[in-house]
């Protein structure tokens, strides 16, 4: 083993018997933000002082690029080069977007980078530099795949009828409920294993109590070692199946891996992954229609038409995406706050639920009570405090 995963593995290990030791009076009974690491809550501040900024800048970095590309002209060139060479307008579309797509990626390859060896430094990530690389590549190219075929697909059918943009919210609508759907078949980075014997037989006791003993459930491994959610739920209908995460199923007590549990039956229960596929077609619905207003009252070149004005659009939709986030994040923490509270009453182990979480926000460096831009932008779900406060636990976090 290489002398950073030894490390980390020292760490992990030495932060879990201090969980292991934290008994039910202390749990019930001390706020969580005494509970935790005390050390690991530091450096949760400076992850979120480090990680905001490379974050907004990353993103202001895509909105400029694509800007300067319409705005000095490139744009137009480029399409009149790619129409030289392709005489079919529909490949044109798509080699255009894709290209958008390449711009904004490069703009923002060293921000990622940024961000990328600031988990590394955290010891949140175990990958190496050529594992970042090739996940960035791939997303690059996914990413291209993806642009040039809504630039080509929009376009068409603004080519086509006046009411095309009913056709473009009919399809931004379908393709994030297949994409929820066939999410468990999208995973590049990912692996996934049964649960261990014992484990799973207590899972599947636990869940066919509440009716779901037929979810499969599964023990996520991922590619580049980054520690995300603990439990999540994935697919939808026939394809719906609960994940684990790796560390979860190796550290956690039974009665954490029971919440987790039941935590993604509430939301299998109340139908989160169909309430946050259509929540994420509503935001990209609205931010398209709102860059293409606004870029429809910015002046006009002389050279300009509908292929060339997508670099506008594009720098738009990617100011657009900072205000999005925390609009994201906001119906995420909402519907999560809800399951927790349902899971405790599925589960009845309070103590288990709060050791659960100090665990988490210990293992992903998350802190308790973090800042603004830690719960604007980082956090998808809702801080460690806010869910101990919805559970009726004191949060220890600044009134």
């Amino acid at each position: 083993m290489a002398p950073a995963l030894m490390l980390a593995a020292v760490v992990a290990d030495t932060l879990d018997r201090h969980v292991d030791a934290l008994t039910t009076t202390q749990l019930l009974s001390q706020p969580i933000a005494t509970l935790v690491d005390l050390q690991r809550q530091a450096a949760g501040a400076r992850l979120i002082a480090l990680e905001a900024p490379g974050w907004l800048i990353g993103i202001f970095l895509e909105a400029l690029a694509l800007f300067w590309f319409w705005r000095s002209g490139s744009a137009a060139r480029w399409r009149d080069a790619v129409r030289r060479r392709l005489h079919n307008e529909n490949a044109v579309r798509f080699t255009f977007g894709a290209t958008l797509a390449l711009i904004a990626r490069i703009a923002a390859i060293v921000p990622a980078f940024y961000l990328w060896r600031v988990e590394r430094v955290m010891e949140l990530a175990q990958a190496l530099t050529r594992v970042w690389l090739y996940e960035y590549v791939l997303g690059t190219i996914l990413g291209m795949l993806i642009a040039g075929c809504i630039a080509a697909v929009i376009l068409w059918l603004v080519d086509r009828t006046h009411q095309w943009y009913l056709y473009a919210i009919a399809g931004i609508l379908a393709i994030s409920l297949v994409a929820t759907l066939l999410n468990p078949y999208l995973a590049l980075f990912d692996r996934y294993e049964p649960l261990p014997t014992a484990t799973a037989r207590a899972v599947h006791a636990f869940a066919s109590t509440v009716g779901y003993g037929g979810v499969a459930v599964l023990v996520e491994h991922r590619l580049d070692g980054i520690p995300v959610e603990a439990a999540s739920t994935q697919g939808m209908g026939a394809t719906q199946r609960i994940v684990l995460a790796q560390s979860v199923v190796g550290a956690s007590t039974p009665g954490e891996i029971e919440f987790y549990i039941a935590d993604e039956i509430a939301r299998l229960n109340d139908h989160d992954p169909l309430r946050l596929a259509l929540i994420d077609a509503l935001i990209v619905i609205v931010g398209a229609a709102i860059a293409v207003v606004i870029a429809d009252r910015l002046g006009f070149r002389r050279d300009d038409d509908p292929v060339s004005r997508l670099a506008l659009a594009g720098a738009l939709l990617a100011l657009l995406y900072v205000v999005a986030v925390p609009i994201d994040h906001a119906a995420v923490a909402s519907l999560q706050l809800r399951a927790d509270r349902e899971a405790i009453a599925m589960a009845h182990d309070r103590a288990s639920a709060l050791r659960a979480f100090v665990r988490a926000g210990d293992e992903r460096i998350e802190q308790v009570c973090p800042t603004a831009p830690g719960r604007l932008f980082l956090y998808r779900t809702p801080p460690l405090g806010a869910r101990a406060a919805a559970l009726g636990f004191t949060s220890g976090c600044p009134s």
